[in-house]
């Protein structure tokens, strides 16, 4: 009997126990856990070009949350290839665009683009990082002191002509007449079309057994500058032009064209609209010529990189 009597005192004691913890348990407040921060809506659309050998331009289009208190501008981060950082930057909010410059040309870095939230924001984190990858590149807007103009093929000796993209010794363009010694080593010539006055940019390799031939991309843009922000380059299947034709018609805009040399070099030319008579043939017959701007990479088979 007494063992029962011990036995139901624990049994009571334990269910006591039992009711005073639950009891315990439902009078804890749970603790408040902190709301989630929020990223930063990241920028889009990266965008690139060459300003010259040293300095790359980076664009975007700016992200939705400028409005925000919290937003407090971008951070372009700038990389090798292998993924080592060359410098940060920061750029201020309502800003779209950074020059980059003290870089290396022909060589390709990686820039990227990240939206950032106050360092101090109780709500808000840095956004998404948006990436472009490209490479700065030479530019030549003149011959010296003058514009670039290469004369037609129809010219007098004086004044048909054609262009070296890129003379090493002196790191410039060079125009040569079609007669000289040197025009074993033009890149393109301006070929005057038989009883019109259209004319031709062609690569003067064409009819030379074993050389390179100078190719144009199937890719062009009416624009009136070289600083013209692009997303990629043309790709490399596209370059299967050997000639283009410049009609004397009147046009809107100069024209940007790609190009691959003919010793494995690539760049752009601008083919800048006349504004006396809105061609972009420039002069008159037979002493017609083409003014041209030139972004050139001095590095073989870099075509100013592309997304990555």
């Amino acid at each position: 009997m007494k063992n029962l009597k011990l036995i139901f005192s624990i049994l009571t004691i334990s269910f006591s126990l039992l009711v005073l913890m639950s009891c315990s348990k439902e009078e804890d407040p749970v603790s408040p856990q902190p709301t989630p921060k929020s990223k930063i809506k990241a920028p889009t659309n990266p965008l690139a070009y060459s300003l010259n050998n040293t300095t790359v331009v980076v664009k975007w289009t700016r992200s939705q949350d400028e409005n925000l208190a919290d937003f407090d501008g971008y951070l372009v981060r700038i990389l090798t290839t292998t993924g080592s950082v060359v410098r940060e930057r920061t750029v201020s909010k309502g800003l779209d665009s950074l020059a980059a410059d003290n870089l290396t040309a022909g060589t390709i870095y990686n820039f990227q683009i990240v939206a950032k939230a106050q360092s101090n924001s109780t709500k808000y984190i840095n956004s998404d990082t948006i990436s472009i990858q490209w490479s700065p590149a030479w530019r030549f807007d003149l011959e010296g002191t003058i514009p670039i103009k290469i004369y037609e093929s129809s010219s007098s000796t004086g004044f048909a002509s054609g262009l070296i993209f890129y003379n090493p010794s002196t790191q410039q363009p060079k125009t040569v007449s079609l007669l000289s010694a040197d025009s074993s080593l033009i890149d393109v010539y301006l070929y005057t079309v038989p009883n019109s006055s259209n004319v031709e940019l062609r690569s003067s390799h064409l009819f030379r057994p074993s050389r390179k031939i100078t190719r144009f991309s199937t890719v062009s843009y009416d624009v009136n500058t070289l600083n013209d922000p692009r997303n990629a380059p043309p790709d490399t299947t596209t370059y299967t032009k050997t000639e283009w034709r410049i009609d004397s018609v009147a046009v809107s805009t100069s024209k940007v064209l790609y190009f691959k040399g003919n010793n494995g070099n690539y760049g752009r030319i601008l083919l800048e609209r006349n504004p006396a008579n809105g061609t972009l043939i420039w002069g008159s017959s037979p002493e017609q010529y083409i003014q041209v701007r030139i972004s050139y990479q001095s590095v073989p088979y870099n075509r100013f990189s592309k997304t990555r």
